[in-house]
């Protein structure tokens, strides 16, 4: 067995590194494309360095790479609450973990506690089998604060 891997390994270790031409060509809509043979009369060969594991084989050209927006760039939100728009993943999200965060807004905060069983003032007020599970204050339709 132990011979039999000593082979295998040094087999691994003296095979020649194996390379093919990678050629670029602009395809019929103006897009940049690789292939393995030569695709129009205007391909040109690309080096690539077998060593090099990842990145990309596009360096070089005029590509432009879509970025997200900062968080701090968020949108205003319509209903006036500070939290704003909230991506409809984060949502659900706090759904998940029935987690809620101060300025978001009456429609958001149903959408993840539910109605309330009932209102005392500004106070929504959860229960669960006749006991309060927490009471969450909404002023001028934005979640201010909750115990």
């Amino acid at each position: 067995m132990r011979k039999s891997l000593l082979v295998l390994m040094l087999g691994m270790g003296t095979c020649p590194a194996v390379s093919a031409a990678i050629y670029q060509c602009q395809g019929p809509n103006g897009q940049v494309v690789f292939s393995d043979s030569v695709c129009s009369d205007s391909a040109r060969k690309v080096e690539v360095n077998p060593v090099t594991t990842g990145g990309r084989l596009d360096i070089g050209t005029d590509v432009e790479v879509w970025q997200p927006t900062h968080h701090a760039k968020r949108s205003p939100s319509t209903d006036g609450c500070d939290l704003g728009y909230v991506q409809s993943t984060q949502l659900r999200t706090w759904r998940a973990r029935r987690q809620v965060k101060a300025g978001m807004s009456a429609h958001q905060l149903r959408y993840v506690l539910g109605d309330p069983d009932h209102h005392e003032g500004q106070w929504w007020v959860y229960e669960r089998r006749g006991k309060e599970t927490g009471r969450y204050r909404v002023r001028g339709g934005c979640l201010v604060s909750w115990r």
